[in-house]
């Protein structure tokens, strides 16, 4: 996943999740780094999995049920939410 987008309704919309607080189920590492839960509301909608050997998206290991959540901070009427998922670029 790369980002998500919170619109509160028809005329304000803004990302209610950017910088906010991020969990993961798990988080899947390799000689890249970390691909820790910051990196789907961090602002930078660069779709690799990675950028000059720097991890850009999240990434779980691989499990059953995995799972990303985002504090909003309080509660928000979600008008939509839009997910983009990353590249897979020889990515396993």
């Amino acid at each position: 996943m790369r980002r998500v987008v919170w619109c509160v309704d028809d005329v304000t919309t803004y990302n209610a999740a950017l910088n906010r607080p991020s969990y993961q189920s798990s988080v899947y590492s390799n000689s890249y780094g970390k691909y820790l839960p910051h990196l789907a509301n961090d602002g930078d909608l660069e779709t690799n999995h990675q950028v000059d050997g720097v991890p850009k998206c999240v990434h779980t290991n691989n499990e059953a049920n995995p799972w990303w959540a985002v504090d909003l901070g309080r509660p928000l009427k979600v008008y939509k939410i839009y997910f983009t998922n990353r590249k897979n670029e020889g990515m396993k």
